[in-house]
């Protein structure tokens, strides 16, 4: 499945009331595109007023369980879920973002990052990804991180999710903190440049003109041949997307999520 970036009110993204990228430009280009569930049933925005009250009400109660058992000190709901507010999404795949991921773990462990990665390939699989993910407190990006919230701590925490699942949590400061320390060790890149990494010529295949990528999915002709990457342009790549979500998240005081 696809990987995509979302930052916005939480009641919208529950309610289903956004569209990733690719829906968009097929909308923009009067094509039908359906978003489905792991059971291939399709995805729908809620539409019925009760309903998406109810599933307000649940997240904001979840704001606030959440905020006072991180810290009892914290206003009650530390963020306003329930503003008419738009989001920003954007999709960079699990190529691009395992990159990034395969270089923070090797900055990690002092490792040299490897020039290429195939497409469908798995950072999580990569011996150095799971030696860095052992080690103690190593940062949001390599604990299977999730969703980063708009709380002023820097910690990393598991709970369940207003769904009722359990997933890995961390916070704006502590994301923004990772990706600024890995710039200073990596590019030194103003936010000029660091924009302008959000390009797909970053998921051209190595030796190939024409990209075989739309939007985080890679196509290809010959199914027997994989195509090669370079690791940091990927990774460059999914670093402009997140810098980008948390400036969004921060002008608006809303998480940033990870959505597969």
């Amino acid at each position: 499945m696809g990987l995509d970036i979302y930052s916005g009110t939480l009641s919208r993204y529950y309610c289903n009331d956004w569209k990733n990228i690719v829906k968009q430009e097929a909308e923009r280009r009067g094509m039908k595109c359906e978003v489905v569930d792991a059971n291939g049933n399709e995805i729908k925005a809620v539409e019925d007023k009760e309903e998406i009250a109810q599933i307000s009400d649940t997240v904001c109660r979840w704001i606030d369980y959440v905020t006072k058992n991180i810290d009892e000190t914290l206003d009650s709901p530390y963020w306003d879920d329930t503003r008419e507010l738009g989001y920003y999404t954007d999709k960079p795949g699990w190529e691009a973002y395992g990159a990034l991921v395969m270089l923070c773990a090797c900055l990690l462990l002092d490792c040299p990052l490897p020039e290429y990665v195939e497409d469908g390939w798995n950072a999580f699989e990569e011996p150095i990804v799971e030696k860095a993910m052992s080690q103690e407190c190593p940062g949001s990006l390599l604990s299977n991180v999730m969703y980063w919230l708009p709380i002023p701590k820097m910690i990393t925490f598991t709970t369940i999710l207003p769904c009722g699942n359990t997933a890995s949590f961390s916070t704006l400061d502590m994301l923004k903190r990772e990706l600024e320390m890995l710039n200073q060790k990596m590019w030194n890149a103003d936010e000029t440049t660091i924009l302008s990494w959000r390009n797909e010529k970053y998921y051209v295949p190595v030796k190939h003109k024409k990209s075989k990528l739309l939007f985080g999915f890679i196509w290809r002709t010959d199914k027997s041949r994989k195509e090669k990457y370079r690791t940091e342009e990927l990774a460059q790549c999914a670093y402009s997307m997140l810098y980008y979500a948390v400036k969004f998240a921060e002008e608006h005081n809303v998480p940033v999520l990870l959505d597969y």
